[in-house]
């Protein structure tokens, strides 16, 4: 049966003000979660901080010079030791990371990060948590639909249109599933896509726009999707799954540009106090 955390719901707003201030970050975020949830959905909770392991982890292959990121799941430490010895890493990682030392990429072309990423999504369709499944379903479609739109929005100019176009996402598209087939392989508008994906022509038609606005429409339908694979969920771990993606939201618009940040902040605000209506069934 699945858990209900109402006093951690109720209290988001509390751990989000501090007169008129965010008083927590992603970071404080998860401490709290720890601490709430069950080691069950705690676990769960975890897989959503991969994708910052993921890029650290780019970061100590490509010897970049920069900071890692604290927000994700393995200390630095850990995961550079695993660079060399990688059996206390998540599976995925190893398998990535074998077939990096070999130089025997599964997938030639994609860059360091997409190999990896196709490794990590491969292991996400493969959880049993369906938010967490369908999740990364969902972000890794809308990635490859963007991907797919760019392709074709950048090298209209060309004369062979299809043949490069083709070329250059087959070393971009992440998966092999029905929506990257039909994105490698369809030149209609929608890519042949708007039965399967309800949400396509909102972002083709965000793709006509200025990328400040397409980049801050990509992130509402995800925002918008949350909300969607949430409504039934109230008080239910599910909730505070969606809660913190949108908090990773919320901080890379603020990064990005305050105004919007501090937009999507009131959003989320209001959102979180229109749920107190308890449904009946509590």
């Amino acid at each position: 049966m699945a858990s209900n955390y109402y006093y951690f719901i109720a209290g988001l707003p509390d751990l989000l003000l501090d007169e008129g201030k965010v008083s927590t970050t992603c970071i404080d975020f998860a401490v709290e979660a720890q601490e709430q949830l069950s080691p069950e959905d705690f676990a769960r909770f975890n897989l959503l901080r991969l994708p910052f392991d993921n890029d650290n982890l780019v970061g100590l292959i490509e010897k970049k010079e920069r900071e890692a990121d604290k927000r994700g799941l393995i200390d630095e430490e850990d995961l550079a030791a695993g660079l060399k010895f990688p059996d206390a890493l998540p599976h995925y990682m190893q398998c990535f990371l074998e077939a990096f030392h070999e130089n025997r990429p599964p997938h030639p072309g994609l860059t360091v990060a997409d190999q990896l990423a196709w490794f990590f999504h491969e292991e996400m369709a493969q959880q049993q948590c369906t938010f967490i499944r369908d999740w990364y379903a969902f972000d890794l479609q809308v990635r490859n639909v963007v991907t797919a739109i760019n392709c074709r929005r950048n090298l209209a100019h060309l004369d062979a249109l299809a043949t490069d176009r083709d070329k250059a996402a087959a070393v971009l598209l992440i998966g092999r599933d029905d929506v990257a087939e039909a994105l490698l392989r369809s030149n209609a508008p929608d890519f042949g896509l708007s039965a399967q994906l309800p949400w396509i022509d909102r972002l083709l038609g965000l793709s006509r726009g200025k990328t400040l606005e397409f980049e801050k429409g990509i992130d509402t339908l995800r925002w918008d999707t949350l909300n969607d694979m949430t409504t039934a969920s109230y008080f239910q771990a599910e909730t505070i799954y969606a809660f913190y993606i949108k908090l990773i939201i919320v901080e890379r618009w603020r990064a990005l540009d305050p105004v919007i940040g501090r937009e999507r902040l009131d959003k989320l605000l209001e959102e979180l106090k229109a749920s107190y209506a308890v449904p009946a069934l509590f």
